[in-house]
């Protein structure tokens, strides 16, 4: 059993991204924003069931030059967190993301999605 001998004296108590406070409880120790865009761009079913068509909405709103804002990433970033969170069920997680937070990942998909059709990687 290959698998057997790979996990072979690995202890999965205290993974990398939970670290333990000093009042003795466990908090996530990574940039959850950041890690939540990763996952809204690189996991294919939230990518093209969620993020495609708000991106594509964006696209035609930017090119009719209406006004856009990062609002416009909201109802995604809010979906593909509860995807986010099935997906790694890690306990420090909260059920849902928080204003703050979602502000943040939406701000980042505005700065990147304006960034790529700058670029042209939008095209048809």
């Amino acid at each position: 059993m290959r698998i057997n001998e790979l996990l072979e004296g690995k202890i999965f108590n205290d993974m990398d991204f939970v670290s333990h406070r000093q009042d003795g409880k466990r908090e996530i120790n990574y940039d959850l924003a950041e890690d939540l865009v990763h996952f809204m761009n690189q996991d294919d079913h939230v990518y093209r069931r969620i993020v495609h068509p708000t991106i594509s909405k964006f696209i035609d709103l930017r090119d009719a030059k209406k006004k856009i804002s990062p609002s416009i990433f909201k109802s995604a970033v809010e979906e593909c967190y509860k995807q986010y969170i099935k997906h790694f069920p890690i306990r420090e997680l909260p059920d849902d993301i928080d204003e703050e937070m979602c502000r943040q990942v939406c701000d980042k998909m505005y700065e990147d999605v304006t960034q790529h059709h700058s670029d042209g990687e939008y095209k048809d």
